[in-house]
């Protein structure tokens, strides 16, 4: 086994006896929480990209640091590789997340989709975040030396990778496929189902797009796992587009949220769910605004202790 498998075993092994109230969250002999009208006990605590501001995005490690956290939901971002892989990474380049620019220095502007998988599987996606530390929080001590020098060499993840240690750790994932050009839609739809039907997470995921062709292509051939409509501001006439196209959950900007909007959503059995909001202040905030199902955060170190004293409060 690798030092990363074995790394990954001992956090599995961890979580599995720190965190029972995460496993039961994710548990496939549940209905999947994301269907539409399930009814939430409590606010979902939503890892943007995995434990972001604590480890480099979009990797296993800030997948396994979010869960030991707390996290109730891993949120991961997904594109399509020139072989027709599906990996995790946010940006359309690879520039910014890994060393591509070292590795591959005359492949620029370095397009996801202009690379293979084993191409990609040679970057190193971690050490970035100790170069660039985004959210300054390894110069605040909030990140330990040995975990900062754990990150070099981290690889970019492919979903199944990720699905499968979803499966292991009973998790919960939102898979955010990025926009996608018309004549690929299809073709990822059907590899996305075919992948969460292998891994058998159909309880323990939603798919989430600002692709909304992309949800309505996916719906055909996964008409029983919960899909999400992400928008940066409300579409004309929203519940009637929502319904159209069969959405589970509604996905609004900071910009495109206003709390007007919950209570026409629950009432139509949706989800609503947040992003992303990392202050302490706009976390109460969106804690205390009623029928919010989730909120996505970079920093769930800072929202599972707030969740926890509004429980606690009487």
């Amino acid at each position: 086994m690798t030092t990363q498998g074995k790394r990954r075993a001992i956090w599995i092994a961890l979580i599995s006896l720190l965190l029972p109230c995460v496993t039961m969250l994710g548990d496939v002999s549940t209905p999947n929480p994301f269907a539409r009208g399930e009814v939430h006990e409590r606010v979902l605590i939503i890892a943007h990209a995995g434990a972001s501001s604590i480890a480099p995005q979009n990797t296993l490690v800030a997948g396994e640091v979010a869960l030991a956290l707390g996290a109730d939901v891993w949120g991961i971002d997904v594109r399509v590789t020139r072989d027709g892989h599906l990996v995790l990474m946010h940006d359309e380049t690879l520039d910014r997340t890994t060393n591509v620019d070292d590795v591959f220095p005359d492949r620029a502007p370095w397009h996801v989709a202009d690379f293979t998988l084993e191409d990609v599987r040679r970057l190193d996606a971690g050490s970035w975040f100790t170069e660039i530390d985004p959210f300054g929080e390894i110069a605040s001590s909030a990140v330990s030396p040995e975990d900062v020098g754990a990150f070099a060499g981290e690889p970019v993840p492919t979903l199944e990778e990720a699905l499968k240690f979803v499966s292991e750790a009973n998790w919960l994932i939102d898979i955010e496929v990025k926009p996608l050009p018309a004549e690929a839609r299809n073709a990822v739809a059907a590899r996305l189902s075919e992948l969460i039907a292998v891994t058998k997470t159909e309880r323990q995921v939603l798919v989430s797009s600002f692709d909304h062709d992309f949800l309505r292509a996916f719906r055909t051939v996964a008409p029983t796992v919960p899909i999400g409509v992400l928008a940066l501001l409300p579409p004309h006439d929203l519940i009637e587009t929502l319904n159209e196209i069969e959405a589970d959950a509604y996905l609004p900007s900071v910009v495109g949220f206003t709390p007007s909007l919950l209570e026409e959503l629950e009432a139509a059995g949706l989800h609503v769910i947040l992003w992303t909001y990392n202050t302490v202040d706009s976390l109460e905030y969106a804690l205390g605004l009623p029928g919010v199902d989730g909120i996505y955060t970079d920093f769930p170190q800072r929202l599972v202790p707030l969740l926890g004293s509004v429980e606690s409060t009487p």
